[in-house]
């Protein structure tokens, strides 16, 4: 199908490399919602989004609520719950951060770990993807990551997420849509991004919850194929 036929915010989803994932995914919720009463132009879309994030675990959820019998509801509660499930999240992480001194440290754009910063009233050190011992060993503070995806065992995130989670104690700012179990995150992987063990990171603040991550992983587990 003809790209000039699909929605706007579609494309603009589909394209955009600053974004953090859950922008990227409400933008592409708001143009699928123009077309879900068109099947064809429907799942043109999802197909551009799929190819064009292969990263980001919402573009799974989005396919899944597409093919529902009533694909306009579906995305429209996806889209209530990824709102208030980041909401929720955004208040998990402040509350853990608020709770731990120290200089708060991030390795790339996230619209949640920005919305956590500026909740907190922080100003985070991005880190660089090389650390060397001495600055390992002089390390304090804490780690605060996003996630594209979050799978049973692991996490996919930028480049650097490894790198800073062996720093300090690192906390992964998540929702929902970020799981998918393991036959979807293995075909997960963009340029930039890096596979990091859940053993890795502190804890996760999925939504209102704050998780350990093998309870994250166990959740992503159980998500239907």
């Amino acid at each position: 199908m003809d790209e000039a036929l699909l929605p706007a915010d579609v494309l603009a989803a589909a394209r955009d490399r600053r974004g953090g994932a859950t922008e990227v995914a409400a933008r592409a919720l708001d143009g699928l919602l123009e077309v879900a009463g068109d099947r064809g132009r429907l799942d043109a879309a999802v197909a551009v989004l799929l190819a064009g994030q292969p990263a980001m675990a919402p573009m799974w959820h989005l396919a899944r609520a597409a093919r529902a019998p009533d694909p306009a509801a579906a995305l429209r509660q996806l889209r209530r719950l990824l709102a208030t499930d980041a909401a929720a999240a955004v208040d998990t992480a402040a509350a853990w951060l608020a709770a731990r001194p120290g200089p708060v440290r991030t390795v790339s754009h996230s619209s949640l770990v920005d919305r956590v910063l500026a909740r907190a009233g922080i100003a985070a050190e991005e880190e660089s993807h090389g650390q060397g011992l001495a600055q390992v060993e002089a390390a304090t503070g804490v780690g605060l990551v996003g996630a594209d995806a979050i799978g049973p065992d692991a996490l996919l995130n930028a480049t650097g997420t490894a790198a800073l989670a062996t720093l300090v104690p690192t906390l992964v700012v998540a929702t929902g849509v970020k799981l998918v179990p393991a036959a979807v995150f293995a075909r997960m992987a963009a340029p930039g991004f890096e596979t990091v063990p859940l053993a890795a990171v502190a804890a996760v603040a999925l939504g209102g919850e704050l998780i350990a991550p093998a309870e994250a992983g166990r959740r992503a587990a159980v998500l239907d194929r």
